[in-house]
């Protein structure tokens, strides 16, 4: 007999004599004194993420700008860490959002436009917390396409927000046509109309012809009849509904997004008559696709430019109450603590500058992202870190933070590092990418530098430190030739555009 046996016989010996008529062996009692020893298990936290449309990443008043007051968000910020440098993958919203559900860049998700839909059978973040035992839910817009949940116990997103319209979505459909070359179609899946593409047999809109664009600024829909604050309540909803176990819940907002037509109290705080458009500077030095689309801007007169800018303020005003409104809702039911919350952005808007507006571009308006990550009972409040983080990290960093098994057959690199300590300098680069199918496009940005390699077209360089506002194309220059060609060679190592397998659909 080894040492081992000879002491599990004597345990067995002594159950035998201990347990007498009684059910309690030794043993037993043994292990049930070690149990009520230990501390009752620590609860898993809650995840909130709210999620804005289109927000630039510098049009924030807790980063100094006041072109919109954006208190609640800085609230948040107040109870958190908030990242200056954070970035989208991909500058078009369903893109980025499967890349911040699956952790994959598009060139593996193979969403590469708003007319793409997700493999279904590919893991998201929503199917990791769903398996961790947390209830999940999304309510809002998410850009899906199709009717699948993937991964999240139930959804409710424009669908849901148009049946309680009723009647009233006529309004919403006098905003679709509202913005230019929409008119045609009555067609916007970014925004809702219609969210499940080819819902519509040959998609033709049962608006056209019904629809009258507007002339004004103000929405017709009151703001409590706004999706925004249907995903505020619905959202505030779930949290009271499930405030007693841990729940994984997305808040969708559509807004600063197209429609540009806040409700009327937004709108009134920014007259288009005293909106300024900011100077478009020298555009001969950027690549083609930024030059015909500042020439297609232009084209639209500036009076029509300073309505999309005014509505685009208003529209931000107006999604920071909604969230706000959520934000709320966890400091009343005492979750405030417990649960970690990030607010962040699937992309930026140019508003503006270089004479451009939406997104679609690498410029620092339109690829960056505002991204807050506060945990209070965990994590530093009210810091500030300017390491570089990508957007599609959300994923692993929410498993890191939530105590989760790190999701594996994913790319995305977890910064949770950084919310420990914001100190941190965090990687070394951030990547993004671009039109796989027509013009392909990419994107590496270091410490100081942005390097931009635009297929068929002109590269970019942009030194960060002396020229934030990318005024200076670098690219081409005797002086920069060497800085250049190791952002080329540290791009093309993150991925070929040799190895991209979209441009067969150009064919």
């Amino acid at each position: 007999m080894t040492r081992n046996g000879f002491v599990q016989w004597h345990y067995d010996v002594a159950d035998q004599i201990a347990s007498g008529p009684g059910p309690m062996t030794r043993r037993g009692f043994l292990q049930s004194a070690s149990t009520a020893a230990l501390p009752p298990p620590e609860r898993k936290p809650n995840v909130l993420v709210l999620m804005s449309d289109q927000h630039r990443p510098d049009w924030l008043t807790c980063n100094g700008v006041n072109t919109v007051p954006t208190p609640n968000i800085d609230r948040i910020a107040e109870r958190g860490i908030r990242f200056t440098r954070a970035y989208c993958p991909y500058p078009v919203c369903t893109p980025s959002r499967m890349s911040f559900m699956t952790g994959v860049h598009a060139h593996h998700h193979g969403v590469i436009d708003n007319r793409t839909t997700l493999d279904w059978r590919r893991r998201t973040v929503a199917h990791a917390f769903a398996s961790a035992g947390y209830v999940t839910g999304l309510i809002g817009k998410m850009h899906f396409l199709d009717g699948h949940t993937h991964g999240f116990d139930f959804r409710l997103g424009f669908n849901d927000w148009l049946m309680y319209l009723g009647p009233k979505a006529r309004h919403f459909a006098d905003e679709i046509a509202s913005y230019p070359g929409y008119e045609k179609t009555i067609h916007d899946t970014g925004s809702g109309l219609p969210e499940i593409d080819g819902l519509w047999p040959g998609n033709r809109s049962p608006w056209l012809g019904t629809a009258t664009p507007k002339q004004t600024l103000a929405s017709d829909l009151s703001a409590e009849d706004q999706f925004d604050s249907f995903v505020a309540r619905e959202t505030s909803k779930l949290i009271r509904r499930y405030k007693d176990q841990p729940f994984f819940a997305v808040a969708g907002f559509l807004k600063p997004h197209a429609p540009f037509h806040p409700p009327r109290e937004y709108a009134d705080k920014f007259p288009p008559g005293r909106i300024a458009l900011p100077e478009p500077g020298d555009l001969s030095q950027y690549p083609g696709h930024v030059r015909a689309a500042a020439a297609r801007y232009r084209e639209m007169g500036e009076h029509r430019l300073r309505m999309i800018r005014a509505g685009y303020c208003g529209n931000l005003q107006f999604v920071d109450a909604c969230i706000g409104e959520v934000y709320r809702t966890l400091e009343t039911e005492g979750l405030l603590d417990d649960t970690i919350v990030i607010y962040t952005s699937d992309h930026g808007e140019m508003a503006g500058e270089h004479g451009l507006f939406q997104k679609f571009v690498f410029f620092e308006p339109s690829v960056g992202v505002p991204l807050i990550v506060s945990y209070p009972r965990k994590l530093a409040r009210g810091k500030v870190s300017d390491a570089l983080v990508e957007y599609i990290g959300i994923y692993p960093t929410l498993c890191e933070l939530a105590g989760l098994e790190p999701p594996r057959g994913i790319e995305a690199t977890s910064f949770a590092n950084v919310c420990r300590n914001p100190a941190h300098r965090g990687p070394d680069a951030a990547f993004a990418e671009f039109a796989l199918a027509s013009a392909p496009r990419y994107m590496v940005r270091t410490a100081r530098y942005k390097y931009n390699f635009n297929e068929g077209d002109r590269a970019e360089l942009y030194d960060l430190e002396s020229d934030p506002g990318e005024r200076q194309n670098l690219s081409g220059t005797a002086a920069h030739a060497r800085t250049e060609r190791q952002l080329r060679d540290r791009l093309f190592a993150w991925y070929n555009p040799e190895r991209n397998p979209f441009k067969e659909r150009r064919k």
